[in-house]
């Protein structure tokens, strides 16, 4: 039997874990998380993802691994081309690298990477809160800022590959250094956990998202660093959904965990929809939260 591994790398933890398809529902089976190397480099980065998948497959064994990078991959899935918060990884052909590897090891390996919010959507589309639509959209929110945008029950990917890439929608005014990805303006460098935390500490105040989010309502500086960055959220929602008209958004990554986040949204992102719109809008929290990601990694080879 083929065993069938999903991985999700993320900017400050890497998940993984075993998903068991044979019964009514996909399973989860063991799941870890591990540190992502601060260094953030191609080799630690390497070692730490085949390690890790270490622990389900060894010697003898035939497995899927998918897994969901944040960032941009080459649109056969086998490449990475942009990785906005690593550094030196463009161009790293990831899939055949640890393929080499578990062969060495005896595992035969099918490996194959995608955009991590587009894993996302994966998984909560088979079983978590977007089962039953066909039009929905996962705004992942963390380090970066990723989506998953599904239509008429299949994955937008766009023509090279890069679709759904809606951290870098040029929604915010000047003033910004420039995003990591090379373009300027972006929703991520307004908005996403790891440019709130520069900003952060650059005042003299924390540089932890989830620690800002409790200071907002007692320090004033704290507070017009969450509000912006919600406000800009909020305007990305709204395009996102002028964009695709999805039966709903559904939020995922570390900062949608924040108590309050999705009811803060859901209110500034109404403000900025077509009145139509607003009728229908729905905003839904994540069932599957950080499980989403892995178990939609693992059914990469099914298809969506």
């Amino acid at each position: 039997m083929i065993k069938k591994i999903g991985i999700d790398l993320g900017g400050h933890t890497i998940s993984g874990g075993e998903v068991d398809f044979s019964g009514e529902a996909p399973r989860l089976v063991s799941p870890v998380t591990i540190r992502t190397p601060s260094e953030r480099d191609p080799l630690s980065v390497l070692r730490a993802v085949e390690e890790l998948a270490l622990m389900w497959v060894s010697r003898g064994d035939e497995c899927f691994i998918g897994i969901g990078v944040p960032g941009f991959v080459s649109k056969d899935r086998l490449a990475v081309l942009k990785l906005t918060n690593f550094k030196g990884c463009e161009g790293a052909r990831v899939g055949a690298l640890i393929a080499r590897d578990m062969r060495a090891r005896g595992i035969s390996a099918e490996v194959r990477l995608e955009n991590d919010a587009n894993c996302a959507a994966v998984g909560e589309h088979i079983c978590g809160a977007a089962r039953g639509m066909d039009d929905f959209a996962v705004l992942t929110l963390g380090s970066g800022i990723g989506a998953g945008l599904a239509a008429n029950g299949r994955l937008i990917r766009g023509a090279h590959g890069m679709a759904g890439e809606c951290g870098h929608m040029a929604l915010c005014s000047e003033g910004f250094r420039g995003c990591f990805c090379g373009g300027a303006g972006h929703l991520e460098e307004a908005a996403s956990a790891d440019w709130v935390e520069r900003r952060a500490l650059e005042r003299g105040l924390p540089g932890d998202f989830r620690v800002l989010w409790g200071m907002r309502e007692k320090n004033d500086d704290a507070r017009a660093l969450i509000e912006a960055s919600l406000d800009a959220l909020a305007r990305g929602i709204a395009s996102i959904c002028a964009a695709l008209d999805p039966e709903a958004v559904i939020l995922n990554g570390g900062m949608s965990c924040a108590e309050g986040m999705a009811d803060e949204l859901r209110g500034r992102a109404t403000k900025y929809l077509p009145s139509p719109m607003r009728a229908v809008f729905r905003l839904l929290p994540s069932e599957l939260g950080s499980s989403a990601a892995v178990m939609g990694a693992a059914a990469l080879d099914g298809g969506m």
